[in-house]
């Protein structure tokens, strides 16, 4: 057994009785996992050390450092800024707006996206619906100098790959601490040379951070940390009762985002408000960063309404070597669809990301990219007898009996007559 391999289970026994890792043990650790010396049970039992100990600042910054030094990096030349969301909230894919409106104002914005962990769809589940996300280091460069954007996965590129490796295991109990998406975050911001990035972090009965004092918190510890790493940060805590959009599953939210871009008279409003209230920040600080006079709302609002951002992102799709020409009309959804209708008359008085997300699991996904859930009646809303709640999809007619049956038992509504 070499040197490395000894000190990172030392390591991992030290977290599992409750002791602090140095930097040596975090980049053994972390190179371990990488190489495959350590297989998933060692991962594991890291996992669940770091889950119920949690870590300290300095451990934090050893972990980050290590698993961006045993990953690929890059370096770009301009202002390189990024957006990342916590998570843990369905149907609000709001990167898929905010990069282009960043690349379509001269900033640069590469952005490596997970796949779903914890929700039925990540970032990068639906952008493959529209351009391939496996890119090589030398493509994305080309992107990135090319059209100022991309939207890609992280796993296939090897950016801190023991992130990847430590979420594979995490997926099927669905949970991550919050040190741990600390870790996982910045780790990728670090390694694609981002120095500004706009954080958001709902806050909700069925979120990740239930709390405005925990989300203020994890805010604070999160920004100190990135400072560390010399990039700026700006959070946004906001109260998310529902998803932003109506479409919950990979081909559905793709279509929220394009009705959007497209600026439609039935896109979801609280997608776009969401959206280019995170780019107007985040065009903030990219202003003030290169010295240029202007005012991010005025300018993302601009850029949104003009088709800017339509034609970026199309440019985006494109030169990953997906259909610039996609559409909303272009995108087939699933074979198999069931609509939901209320037996009560009343009001709408919580929307269960937890159960909504549930559902969405038993019928395909994030495995069907087209199987999922369209809300029809959103918080606070009245609702009448019959109404049509929401439609559940499915490439399989079994799994759509399912879902529906579920739904008596993990109901995504609650109301008040």
């Amino acid at each position: 057994m070499n040197e490395e391999k000894i000190l990172a289970i030392e390591g991992i026994k030290k977290k599992l009785l409750g002791k602090t890792l140095n930097y040596p043990e975090a980049h053994a650790i972390m190179s371990e996992f990488v190489s495959r010396e350590l297989g998933d049970i060692f991962v594991a039992y890291f996992t669940a050390a770091s889950f119920r100990e949690g870590f300290t600042d300095d451990e934090l910054f050893y972990l980050v450092k290590a698993m961006v030094e045993t990953g690929e990096k890059f370096s770009f030349k301009g202002v390189v800024a990024d957006k990342h969301s916590i998570g843990g909230i369905p149907g609000t894919r709001t990167t898929l707006i905010v990069v282009p409106i960043i690349a379509a104002a001269g900033f640069l914005i590469p952005k490596t996206s997970s796949r779903a962990i914890t929700t039925p769809a990540g970032t990068a589940d639906c952008m493959e619906l529209l351009a391939p996300v496996d890119l090589s280091k030398k493509k994305i460069i080309q992107a990135v100098e090319k059209t100022g954007g991309c939207i890609v996965w992280g796993g296939h590129l090897g950016v801190a790959p023991a992130d990847d490796i430590i979420i594979r295991v995490e997926e099927p109990l669905s949970f991550e601490s919050y040190d741990k998406i600390m870790i996982s975050v910045l780790a990728k911001k670090v390694a694609m040379g981002s120095k500004l990035l706009i954080l958001d972090v709902p806050v909700g009965p069925t979120m990740k951070i239930k709390y405005v004092k925990d989300a203020i918190m994890f805010a604070d510890k999160f920004k100190q940390l990135a400072a560390r790493f010399g990039i700026k940060v700006k959070t946004d805590i906001n109260h998310q009762w529902q998803p932003a959009g109506g479409g919950v599953g990979a081909l559905l939210e793709v279509k929220e985002v394009l009705r959007v871009l497209e600026q439609r008279p039935d896109r979801a409003m609280a997608l776009e408000a969401k959206s280019l209230k995170l780019a107007s920040r985040l065009l903030d600080m990219c202003l003030e960063k290169s010295g240029k006079p202007g005012d991010g709302l005025v300018m993302a609002d601009e850029i949104l309404r003009s088709g800017r951002a339509l034609n970026k992102f199309r440019e985006i799709i494109k030169v990953q070597g997906g259909d610039p020409d996609v559409g909303v009309e272009t995108l087939k959804e699933a074979p198999y669809k069931k609509e939901i209708r209320s037996d009560v008359s009343g009001r709408v008085t919580l929307v269960n990301n937890y159960n909504l997300s549930s559902i969405a699991k038993v019928l395909g996904a994030p495995a069907s990219k087209k199987a999922g859930v369209m809300l029809h009646k959103r918080f606070d809303e009245k609702v009448a007898k019959n109404d049509i709640l929401m439609e559940l999809f499915a490439e399989r007619r079994t799994e759509l009996d399912e879902a529906a049956a579920t739904l008596k038992n993990l109901p995504v509504y609650e109301f008040k007559k």
